[in-house]
């Protein structure tokens, strides 16, 4: 008969190990990584947030003074409607009756002129266009005006953006947007002006 012999069970160390040590380290470094990458994003998307409020302040002024502005007493003679661009005007001197003077005291003398752009830390700048490669568009305002075509047209509206030029003495429809972190355009809204 043979007898088998129980081997010798060597007690087994309690504990974490080594590699269990490296692990939660690891577990550590992600955790921080992932506090302060939310915290870096937070930060980007108040800029976001505050640069669409930017727009949405600049979209009530100008839809308040669009109300007004054909008043003989407005006080907002820059933004006046009615008065038509003048014709003998040397290029680059601001012509009234377009959107530059308007834009200039806009920025310069009215509740809007404390706007500052979060991304520079600067008055925030009108842009023709929001483009994804440019990173100096970023909070930057981008109005278009949209000018209805003939019924049965096959295009509905005309979409320009805004130069310093643009006649303001009619009644104007227009379409605000800004530019977020990427360079891509956020709508914030159409009114009339």
């Amino acid at each position: 008969m043979t007898t088998t012999q129980d081997p010798v069970h060597q007690p087994q160390k309690l504990g974490p190990t080594g590699s269990d040590y490296i692990f939660m380290a690891f577990l550590v470094v992600v955790i921080f990584a992932v506090i302060w990458l939310g915290v870096i994003n937070y930060k980007e998307a108040v800029k976001t947030e505050t640069s669409k409020s930017n727009g949405e302040a600049l979209v009530s002024w100008l839809t308040e003074t669009g109300l007004k502005r054909f008043d003989p007493d407005t006080p907002h003679e820059a933004c006046k409607g009615g008065v038509k661009p003048a014709a003998d005007v040397k290029p680059g001197d601001p012509v009234s009756g377009t959107w530059g003077p308007c834009f200039a005291y806009l920025m310069a003398k009215s509740e809007i002129k404390e706007l500052v752009n979060p991304f520079f830390n600067a008055p925030p700048k009108l842009i023709p266009q929001c483009i994804p490669s440019d990173r100096t568009v970023m909070g930057a305002f981008m109005i278009e005006n949209l000018v209805a075509t003939p019924p049965g047209s096959a295009n509905p509206l005309v979409i320009s953006p805004i130069t310093d030029a643009t006649p303001i003495d009619t009644k104007l429809q227009l379409r605000m947007s800004v530019c977020d972190k990427g360079g891509y355009a956020i709508k914030i809204s159409e009114f009339d002006f």
